[in-house]
Formats: structure tokens, C-alpha cells, sequence
């Protein structure tokens, strides 16, 4: 399914503050690959060891690994805040109906403005605008990110420890909303 066509980009404004997303493009893969280093290790420095930080931005945000994320449909997102580049998300289609978030990541320089609900409620608009039902995610079980994803209506489905690697599991929650 082509979803280019849908909506190319998204562009929106937020009070006062000019806030965009907009879809990255595969050349943009080295930005995202930026913003990942500048952003996720933050989410995990209380939750994983550096050696697996580490591990998992090469696994997970090597510009090559974005570029043939996004070859086989996943569909990254920018969000810039007030001329700055400072938030990214990833989706991808699983099934008819159903969309996963693979990533939604923000500055922390942002946490509690109100932007990282903007940015998930725009994700599901863009999935709900291609047909989709519910939107999945998985969450590490110690992220505090898993209380704000109850708070906006999303449940845990199970959890799950997904080897990935190198001795390496991902401690998950997989958490789902009915979009309305």
C-alpha cells in the first residue's frame, strides 16, 4: 500500500509556539540518526547499561538500518519546535487496521509542555487517516513513559523480553488503543 499519497506531510501549529512534524524523507536518515543520539540515550540512562545503549543505537538508528526501515514502509517523522529540530517518531503498518509506534522520542528540554501528547496524537491521526483501528507500541516495563501511555488511553496487552542480541533483551510491555 503506497501511503505516501495520504499525506505526504503534516503540518501543524500548537499555541502559540510554532511545533511541526513532518515526514522524513530517506535522506534524512543521518537527521534522525542525530537526533537518536542526542535524545534516546537519555529515555534508558536510568534503565540500561551504557554497553547496551550502545549496542542498541547501532542496532536500531545506524543510518543504513533507518534507510531499510524505510524501504520496507516504515515512516519516520520530524518534529521541530520553534525552528529547531527536536523529536522523532516511526510507524509502520502490521496488519489491516493495525499500525505499530515503533519509536516516539522528544527532547527532554521539552517533557511536560504538553508536546509529547501532540506528538502521539498526531501518529495516530496520520494511522487513522490510512484506515487503521489501533495503534500498538512496545515500552520498556521501568520507563516512566509507560504511566503516560495509560493516561492517553493505552493498555497493556502483555509483556514480553525480546532477545535482541548480544545478550541483550528488551524488557517490553506491548500496549494497545482502539482509536476512535
Amino acid at each position: 500500500m503506497n501511503h505516501t499519497a495520504f499525506r505526504p506531510y503534516l503540518w501543524v501549529m500548537m499555541q502559540q509556539e510554532k511545533t511541526i512534524i513532518r515526514k522524513a524523507l530517506k535522506k534524512e536518515a543521518v537527521l534522525v540518526h542525530q537526533l537518536a543520539l542526542n535524545i534516546w540515550p537519555k529515555a534508558f540512562e536510568q534503565i540500561l547499561s551504557k554497553a547496551q545503549m550502545d549496542y542498541m543505537i547501532q542496532m536500531m538508528y545506524a543510518p543504513d538500518v533507518l534507510e531499510k526501515e524505510m524501504e520496507r514502509g516504515v515512516e519516520f517523522y520530524i518534529l521541530r519546535y520553534n525552528g529547531t529540530d527536536m523529536g522523532y517518531t516511526a510507524i509502520e503498518q502490521k496488519v489491516p487496521g493495525a499500525w505499530k509506534l515503533h519509536k516516539i522520542y522528544l527532547s527532554q528540554q521539552l517533557h511536560g509542555k504538553g508536546i509529547g501528547k501532540f506528538q502521539l496524537r498526531s501518529m495516530e491521526e496520520v494511522v487513522k487517516g490510512y484506515g487503521a483501528k489501533e495503534l500498538w507500541l512496545n515500552v520498556n516495563r521501568q520507563n516512566k513513559a509507560v504511566d503516560f501511555y495509560k493516561s492517553q488511553g493505552y493498555e497493556v496487552q502483555k509483556t514480553e523480553d525480546i532477545d535482541i542480541g548480544n545478550g541483550y533483551f528488551m524488557n517490553d510491555y506491548q500496549m494497545r488503543k482502539i482509536l476512535d
